[in-house]
C-alpha cells in the first residue's frame, strides 16, 4: 500500500480556487485517506481555504505565505503543487514524490507544456483539479525517474562553438 503520512500542497504566490476546491471534495477526502495521509500542509497563497465539510482524523494546516516553503518540502512525503517552474525544481532538487496539477482555466497556460515535458521525462506526474483525487489514488513512486539537473555550461559550451571559440 502506497503511504504517504506528510502532504504538502501549494499553489505559488497567486490563485488557484480549482486546487483548493479539489482538496474539500468527498473524493479526495477518500483519497488522502487511501494512501495513508495523516497531515495535510496547504500553502494557499491569497486565498482561504474553505474547512473540509468532510469528516477526518488528518491534520489540517493551512497559511497563505511563508518566506520559503523549502522546510514543508524536506518534511513532505509528497508533495502536490501548483505548475509553477521554480517549485517544480525545488521540490525535483529535494528528490520528493510530485504530483503538479495544472489549472486548466487559464489561457495562454504555459504551465501545461512544463508539466508535461517534466511528466513525459518521467520526473514527477501530472493532473487537473477535476483527476486530482484519481491520480493521487493511483500514484506510484516506483514508476519515477531521479530529475537530473541540467548543466548550463553546455549552453555555453554551445554557444562558443556557434561563435567560433
Amino acid at each position: 500500500m502506497r503511504s504517504f503520512p506528510n502532504i504538502f500542497v501549494t499553489v505559488g504566490t497567486t490563485q488557484f480556487s480549482g486546487l483548493i476546491n479539489a482538496l474539500n471534495s468527498q473524493e479526495m477526502a477518500t483519497a488522502l485517506e487511501d494512501v495513508n495521509c495523516k497531515k495535510l500542509t496547504i500553502q494557499c497563497g491569497d486565498q482561504d481555504v474553505p474547512a473540509s465539510k468532510h469528516s477526518s482524523s488528518i491534520e489540517r494546516i493551512t497559511y497563505n505565505y511563508l518566506p520559503s516553503i523549502i522546510d514543508d518540502i524536506r518534511r513532505a512525503d509528497l508533495v502536490i503543487s501548483h505548475a509553477g517552474a521554480g517549485t517544480c525544481i525545488d521540490v525535483l532538487k529535494h528528490r520528493k514524490p510530485l504530483i503538479v496539477v495544472v489549472n486548466d482555466t487559464l489561457m495562454h497556460n504555459h504551465q501545461i507544456e512544463l508539466a508535461q515535458q517534466l511528466g513525459e521525462e518521467g520526473v514527477l506526474v501530472h493532473c487537473t483539479p477535476a483527476t486530482l483525487p484519481e491520480t493521487l489514488k493511483h500514484f506510484d513512486t516506483e514508476k519515477l525517474k531521479d530529475y537530473q539537473r541540467g548543466d548550463p555550461m553546455n549552453f555555453v559550451r554551445e554557444l562558443d562553438k556557434l561563435m567560433g571559440f
